[in-house]
């Protein structure tokens, strides 16, 4: 079951969140698809290191369950499943869809660019784009002729994280944007924002959702 705010037109924003903010998040979520005229579905029951990570890759922390590189079947999920019953559920057809992913999710909304062309617009807030390897494949790879819009927004602050994997997520973010500017037909944006990793997540989504209607 996915939670959901839904709206009149055929735009529809489909987001993986951080399981500790979804809670928090209802009121702004709600405030954010009035404002922007945007349906909003929460994507529920996801496994955070597995269905969100392209391919199997160590933890980065000690004691850390290693990543399961389980994104193509979640994919799959969410393109035959979730997608298809959640907008029949919403009685919303030729849906404009956009996929907003936090972190893990953000890294996968990104890797989904070259995997499917289910959306119109991918959102990535703090993506772990210092995921081992992957810089490296998009460089192999071709983005879906179908996007129109690629936001990436950081926080400034993220590079300075203690875990070494993890503070290359500047250096290695702002590869992914030129390689997407490179290689997309999308209009594509990077910004660095205030704050650390995806807080505060509201001003993020507030400034991306801005970015998809310039």
């Amino acid at each position: 079951m996915q939670s959901f705010v839904k709206q009149s037109s055929n735009k529809i924003c489909y987001m993986i969140l951080p399981e500790g903010i979804k809670g928090e998040l209802y009121d702004g979520l709600k405030g954010l698809s009035e404002k922007h005229g945007i349906s909003i579905v929460v994507i529920e029951d996801v496994n955070w290191n597995d269905d969100l990570t392209p391919w199997p890759a160590v933890g980065v922390f000690k004691k850390a369950k290693p990543f399961g590189g389980k994104a193509a079947a979640f994919l799959n999920k969410l393109t035959h499943e979730i997608i298809p019953e959640t907008e029949r559920d919403l009685g919303i057809e030729d849906a404009e869809r956009t996929l907003l992913g936090v972190s893990l999710s953000g890294l996968f909304a990104v890797w989904t660019a070259f995997n499917t062309d289910a959306f119109s617009n991918i959102i990535s807030l703090s993506g772990s784009l210092w995921y081992d390897g992957f810089v490296e494949w998009m460089i192999e790879q071709t983005p879906s002729p179908q996007l129109k819009k690629i936001c990436m927004l950081l926080g400034e602050k993220e590079k300075n994280a203690k875990e070494k994997r993890m503070a290359t997520v500047e250096e290695r973010s702002l590869a992914a944007a030129d390689i997407l500017k490179a290689k997309s037909l999308a209009a594509v944006s990077f910004e660095l924002v205030e704050g650390t990793h995806f807080s505060p997540i509201l001003p993020r989504m507030e400034r991306a959702m801005m970015a998809l209607e310039v």
